[in-house]
């Protein structure tokens, strides 16, 4: 029996799911006609949604970016996104509204509707509902990140000087050499350091020499936490409440063998860099560099810093450049003259200075102003420091600020009281008995030792500079206008720059005066006294070059200044002193150089002199009086050509004398005169000249002195000069056969000697312009026999740098045995007319002879020719070496 319900069922149920299948097509068209509307509402909505949403990123970017944060990629992403999705909706929306008008009244196109309604509903569900899902994830739309440094923007102002391009050659070359950690740029206050260094971090930067460059000021007065705080903001490191030694330990893990260079600029003072900042200093720094600007050297060098370079002034020609460069077209303006070349020669080269004064006269065409500026620049008040500069001049005045103590800020003000390429000798006997160097009881060489190392620390902190020759220095201009002022305002020292009216003749100002330094031809002396004329408390008193000065010193003058310490009167023209000078009872230092004084026995009352220099003056006699001197350690008589005699046992009773300088003097010296130098216990420095040998004691000079220079003999035949030697052991000996070399030979220390023997009488007295192969034999013979040497195992010098021979007739002038360390630091060797010598150096001799750089033989006709060789162009003659 046929089950027909089953049958039906299962057809039935076949046909429904035929229908499932088929209604699916069918519904979709159906459904997207029949939700048209509803699809293009809810993509309206959505689109004002999206936009209301777009626009509340928008000012979050807008907010962000005025913060100088970056936005993040993702968010510039979206904002694209939205864009064009916005775009497609609003044009999809445009079309609907164009058909629904073109097909109203008339039956609208399926096909059309269709498909508008299908992109509507797609383009919200795939496009604008996942943007509005993803603004939740954009928050925050920015990170914070370091910008750029205004000070890494190229600068318009900066230029190139060809004064300063082996610097900037050397420290760049420095910034690429792998072995260099720091580097250190130094120069006094206002030269243009920072300028400099910002240069070389743009061209660092701008050549990707390094992963990071940071650049922070120190100042004069470091804060290690804010220094921590600005290294960590530009390499991105975030601090939160950690104290010092974490916030170093971050930085240092952050520049671990790393590529970083920071610019430190301005320091004054050390500082521990690994330890207290953070910064890798070891095995560990990788290639992270330290670049310095400082003014002082010595803080450099204190910090291990060895690739230093000093920049200077500007010379003439850059400074023009550079102040018209700042002063602008103004400086054409015909009313004005030469008034901007004047005012630009007055900055002395100092970048500071001259683009101060360009900048404040920029815009002014009155030559009123200029005037104005060139007169503060010629003459500064030392009262305060002028309108226009002083900013500039309170920066320079911070390097007196922080020197390190106050011997180098006594010396410094008292350095800028001296002219230019003064000699550091002349300065000692201005200084030596002002109470400036700490400690007491310093012996004469103590106390140069420290001056010396003053004077170095000085120039290292670029307030002194070198003079023209070695042994002196010198200081800028504008250094000097701030010494004084501050000489004036703190300790009270008058100088010409002092008003008259104002200073001078204030006498409350006046009775405070401790220093007063004046040119000879100054004439404020002579409008102040009697009457205003009153320093109770004056300690220093210095008048220069009065050998064109008509000023004429009261026999009472003196009595005004009864706690004088240090006076020096250069070139007084008064062939006696006032009477008034024996009351000075404190009077230490007495300096009358180049004088016309020749009566001194009032000196010899001023019981506390330890200083006293007659140099080149008009003394005819050293008198019994002057050996009440008890407390003398200088004496300086040199080149007192009338100075004929000194007096019996005076030199003996200076019992205390240290330096004696006697050279130059014709005196005619006395076996027993000279015998009392050798009493002078104390006596370390001697300079004399002893024309006639038979009077020279013996062991005269067998004393270890640490500096001298002594001439025995008439060398005023000899034309050998040797110019500027920094030599302190000096010994000139005219020989005869009554002086043995192996004497001589106690004096180890000689760094140069000159050897020669007596000419004939008659070819004395020869022609001058004589044919130089016309040689004039000597009339001693130096040893017993021509072939004994000169030098040999008991006549050695192993400190000698300069040996001259002139004159000597032996035939050798080495032994060839002599000990391996004889002559090793030997650099120059001259002969002249050594007639019989045939050669110059035995082949023993010459590996003694490293040091040897100047070689000079001349008239020496047994070597058949004249030569000169120098190590250094490894030019030699061969036969002299033979």
């Amino acid at each position: 029996m046929v089950d027909v319900a089953g049958d039906v069922c299962g057809v039935v149920s076949a046909v429904l799911e035929v229908g499932k299948w088929l209604a699916g097509p069918i519904w979709r068209p159906c459904k997207y006609l029949y939700n048209y509307t509803t699809n293009f509402k809810n993509l309206e909505m959505e689109v004002d949604k999206l936009k209301n949403t777009r626009d509340e990123v928008e000012r979050k970017i807008i907010a962000a970016e005025r913060n100088v944060e970056v936005i993040k990629q993702n968010v510039k992403d979206w904002q694209k996104n939205v864009g064009e999705t916005i775009t497609k909706a609003e044009q999809l929306i445009q079309e609907k509204e164009i058909d629904s008008r073109c097909f109203k009244g008339l039956s609208p196109n399926f096909i059309i509707h269709y498909k508008q309604s299908r992109k509507a509903f797609k383009l919200k569900r795939d496009d604008i509902d996942p943007l509005l899902q993803q603004e939740g994830e954009l928050s925050p739309v920015s990170y914070q990140t370091n910008p750029p440094d205004i000070w890494l923007r190229p600068s318009e102002n900066y230029l190139a000087f060809e004064s300063r391009n082996s610097t900037v050659k050397n420290v760049w070359d420095a910034l690429n050499d792998e072995n260099v950690f720091m580097i250190g740029v130094y120069g006094m206050g206002g030269l243009g350091k920072t300028t400099l260094v910002e240069e070389l971090g743009r061209k660092a930067e701008k050549d990707k020499l390094f992963e990071d460059i940071v650049f922070l000021e120190v100042s004069e007065s470091p804060d290690v936490n804010k220094i921590q705080t600005t290294i960590g903001n530009k390499l991105g490191l975030k601090f939160k409440n950690e104290n010092e030694s974490e916030m170093a330990n971050k930085i240092y893990l952050r520049m671990k063998d790393k590529n970083i260079l920071l610019i430190l600029d301005n320091i004054w003072e050390p500082l521990e860099f690994e330890k207290t900042i953070g910064i890798p200093c070891g095995a560990d720094r990788g290639r992270n560099k330290l670049l310095f600007t400082t003014r002082n050297l010595d803080v450099l060098e204190r910090m291990g810093s060895t690739n230093n370079f000093q920049i200077g002034i500007l010379n003439e020609e850059e400074a023009w450049t550079l102040f018209t460069k700042m002063a602008g077209n103004i400086i054409q303006t015909r009313e004005l003259h030469s008034l901007p070349n004047d005012i630009c020669k007055e900055c002395k080269g100092l970048p500071i200075v001259i683009c101060t004064i360009a900048k404040a006269l920029k815009n002014k065409s009155r030559p009123y102003d200029w005037n104005y500026a060139l007169q503060e620049l010629r003459a500064p008040s030392p009262a305060k420091f002028t309108s226009f500069l002083e900013e500039d001049y309170t920066k320079i005045a911070l390097s007196y600020k922080y020197l390190r103590d106050d011997e180098l800020k006594k010396m410094f003000l008292i350095s800028s009281l001296m002219e230019n390429n003064t000699s550091i000798s002349d300065l000692f006997r201005h200084v030596v008995c002002l109470d400036v160097f700490d400690g007491v009881n310093l012996t004469m060489k103590e106390a140069r030792d420290r001056l010396d190392k003053l004077v170095c620390d000085l120039k290292d902190a670029c307030l002194l500079l070198d003079g023209f020759k070695s042994g002196q220095f010198a200081m800028h201009d504008v250094v000097r206008v701030v010494a004084i002022t501050i000489a004036y305002v703190d300790h009270h020292v008058f100088t010409p720059r002092n008003d008259i009216e104002r200073d001078w003749k204030n006498r409350d100002k006046l009775k405070k005066c401790t220093k007063i330094s004046l040119p000879g031809n100054s004439t404020i002396i002579s409008q102040l006294w009697p009457n205003d004329f009153d320093c109770p408390n004056l300690e220093y008193f210095h008048m220069t070059n009065m050998r064109n000065s008509s000023l004429e010193i009261p026999e009472d003058f003196f009595t005004k200044m009864p706690k004088l310490r240090v006076l020096n009167l250069d070139g007084l023209q008064q062939s006696s002193l006032p009477s008034s000078i024996d009351i000075l009872a404190n009077l230490q230092t007495l300096c009358l150089d180049y004088s016309k004084v020749e009566d001194v026995v009032v000196i010899g009352r001023l019981k506390k002199l330890k200083v006293l220099s007659l140099l080149c003056s008009n003394i005819k006699e050293f008198p019994m009086e002057m050996g009440q001197l008890t407390q003398l350690r200088l004496l300086d008589l040199s080149d007192c050509y009338d100075l004929k005699v000194i007096a019996p046992n005076v030199l003996s009773k200076l019992s205390q004398l240290e330096e004696l300088y006697l050279k130059g003097c014709c005196i005619q010296w006395k076996i027993e005169v000279l015998e009392q130098l050798k009493l002078l216990s104390s006596l370390s420095s001697l300079e004399l000249d002893i024309e006639d040998e038979k009077v020279l004691p013996k062991n005269f000079i067998s004393r270890e002195l640490i500096r001298y220079n002594i001439s025995v003999g008439d060398w005023s035949f000899t034309d050998l000069l040797f110019g500027e030697h920094e030599h302190l052991r000096m010994l000139e000996l005219i020989i005869d056969p009554t002086i043995n070399l192996e004497e001589l030979c106690v004096i180890k220390n000689v760094e140069l000697l000159c050897l020669a023997e007596y000419l004939d009488d008659e070819n004395e007295n020869e022609d001058e312009d004589e044919d130089e192969d016309n040689l004039k034999p000597s009339k001693f013979n130096l040893q017993s026999t021509e072939i004994t040497p000169l030098f040999n195992k008991k006549v050695i010098f192993p400190d000698l740098k300069v040996l001259a021979l002139k004159n000597i007739i032996s035939r050798k002038i080495w032994d060839s045995e002599l000990p391996s360390s004889s002559f090793q630091k030997l650099k120059e060797l001259i002969l002249r007319r050594c007639t019989k010598i045939k050669f110059v150096f035995p082949y023993a001799i010459t590996k003694n002879l490293q040091q040897l750089q100047y070689l000079e033989i001349k008239d020496c006709i047994d070597l058949r020719g004249n030569c000169c060789y120098r190590r250094n162009n490894r030019s030699s003659c061969l036969f002299c070496l033979s």
